[in-house]
């Protein structure tokens, strides 16, 4: 998809989802400030959405999971279509992880994403609590995530890294890799990812898949029951997806194992 890439140049051998600039004062703004901004912008906004349809959809019944993944999964998509060309779309300290271990941002980027996200979470989890009806908002806590009854934290702890490690790697071969350069379906795999994940997962884990999302309703709420699962089980899969696609499954020009460093066309 041409409005993902952020390096144009044939000789770039990074897509979707990386970030590649020039060093220097003249770029410091589109290298940084505005991949950042845009990240604040696109977790405020996925936040927002995440926890307005939470707080409302506990009344759906039987559906209120079903919205609450088309709700996330659709709101992702669509960002990483809107914003892709300016910061490439991560909306997530874990697929900024993943993307940074594969090579497509450096170390110094991916802090300053991540920070930006955290940033972005808290205020829109803020727009919900200024909105819902207290008796509302305090019923869905927030939207924040909570486990399931009976769900011990060893169980959603590998919940969370089983699904972010599938979301991540689906980022990492659907958007960053080599061989997709090009395609129009990034968004819309992603956005599955985030709405599978959360069908297979809500119930049980709560399916973050994404710390920041976690993080900015726990603030805003108060609610730092296992706060730690959103944390620890979602870095865990994306370790393990950016080690996998690097060691495995990554095109023949960023592969450790059995690659080269020849471009693939």
């Amino acid at each position: 998809m041409p409005a993902m890439s952020l390096n144009t140049d044939d000789t770039s051998e990074l897509t979707h989802l990386t970030l590649e600039k020039e060093e220097g004062p003249a770029n410091l703004y589109e290298t940084y400030v505005m991949p950042c901004l845009a990240e604040f912008v696109g977790l405020l906004i996925f936040v927002f959405i995440g926890t307005m349809v939470t707080g409302y959809s506990a009344s759906a019944g039987s559906l209120w999971l079903l919205g609450v993944a088309l709700a996330h999964g659709l709101t992702i998509a669509l960002l990483i279509i809107a914003i892709g060309h300016i910061s490439g779309g991560h909306l997530n300290p874990a697929v900024t992880l993943g993307v940074t271990l594969a090579g497509g941002v450096n170390v110094l980027q991916g802090v300053c994403y991540v920070i930006s996200q955290l940033l972005g979470g808290m205020v829109g989890a803020a727009f919900t609590k200024a909105i819902l009806p207290n008796g509302t908002y305090a019923g869905c806590s927030g939207g924040a995530h909570a486990l399931g009854g009976g769900v011990s934290v060893p169980g959603a702890v590998l919940c969370e890294t089983l699904l972010t490690m599938i979301l991540v790697l689906t980022v990492l071969l659907a958007a960053v890799d080599s061989a997709t350069s090009g395609s129009a379906l990034p968004p819309l795999a992603i956005g599955l990812a985030v709405l599978v994940g959360i069908l297979a997962g809500g119930p049980f884990s709560g399916a973050s898949m994404n710390p920041a999302r976690a993080f900015g309703p726990a603030v805003a709420a108060g609610v730092w029951d296992y706060h730690y699962v959103w944390w620890v089980g979602p870095t865990f899969g994306a370790l393990l997806a950016g080690l996998i696609y690097r060691a495995f499954l990554a095109s023949a020009d960023r592969r450790l194992i059995a690659g080269n460093r020849k471009k693939r066309y």
